[in-house]
């Protein structure tokens, strides 16, 4: 796995320094789930790569012990689930419920298995058009796709975990997070524009 001689230096850095959490003024707080290179303010950072401004480093997020029940506001997570294999989702996002607070948020966005399959008609069947988005760059071992997920799908597995109010979000409303990440990903097929993320938000 390659990797730049910065990103070397900051793993290194990330092993005998771990950054303190944030404070937000509001008290609330607010998670940022596979944040990879993203570090938003005012979230607590989580990913498998120690990357320096990641707070918790795991591969396991099936199991954030660090947490309490009921402990989290809000807990934001683009463009991860679809890296895990599909027996692993029910206790992934059965702990996701555990650590919210009552009436707290999911937000999640993934790739839209049903924008890929328009992309792929669009760009007359040529499978090289999804590959990335649907199989992952696979060009180190965290980034590549198990799972794939629609609208109704997704829905399913977050009403089966006890989240209720499951509904789209939309990344451009301002809302939190305020970060452009793939959640926003556009691409390009035939002579048209195409909004490949699915977002949604499921509350506990």
């Amino acid at each position: 796995m390659f990797k730049s001689f910065r990103q070397k230096v900051g793993f290194a850095k990330r092993r005998f320094i771990e950054p303190p959490c944030p404070k937000r003024a509001d008290g609330q707080v607010y998670l940022h789930i596979g944040c990879g290179k993203k570090n938003l303010p005012g979230f607590i950072n989580i990913d498998a790569q120690p990357f320096p401004h990641v707070h918790v480093v795991t591969s396991d997020i099936a199991r954030l012990d660090a947490f309490a029940d009921g402990s989290a506001d809000l807990i934001y997570m683009s463009h991860v689930l679809e890296h895990f294999k599909r027996a692993e989702l029910d206790g992934i996002l059965g702990e996701m419920h555990r650590i919210l607070k009552p009436g707290a948020r999911l937000r999640l966005s993934v790739p839209d298995f049903d924008k890929l399959l328009e992309v792929y008609r669009l760009s007359e069947n040529d499978v090289r058009s999804m590959h990335n988005q649907l199989m992952g760059s696979q060009d180190h071992p965290y980034n590549i796709h198990f799972t794939v997920f629609n609208r109704r799908d997704i829905e399913a597995l977050l009403l089966a975990a006890g989240f209720s109010g499951v509904r789209p979000w939309d990344p451009w409303d301002g809302s939190e997070p305020r970060v452009k990440d793939r959640s926003m990903k556009v691409m390009k097929a035939g002579d048209q524009a195409i909004k490949i993320s699915l977002n949604v938000e499921a509350v506990k």
